[in-house]
């Protein structure tokens, strides 16, 4: 799993770089994303951040 938004919307999270062998092989941003439906089990801590 990997945290990415848009770069228009969010920019230190629309950048990315691929490294291979201490060498930077690619850069890019991203210039939009497809959410999907969150799927998966809810922890504690965010049940209790939730509650604030």
């Amino acid at each position: 799993p990997l945290c990415v938004e848009a770069f228009t919307d969010y920019p230190p999270l629309g950048r990315f770089a691929v490294r291979d062998m201490r060498q930077t092989v690619a850069v890019g941003v991203i210039k939009s994303v497809e959410k999907s439906s969150v799927a998966g089990k809810v922890t504690k801590a965010a049940q209790k951040a939730a509650k604030k």
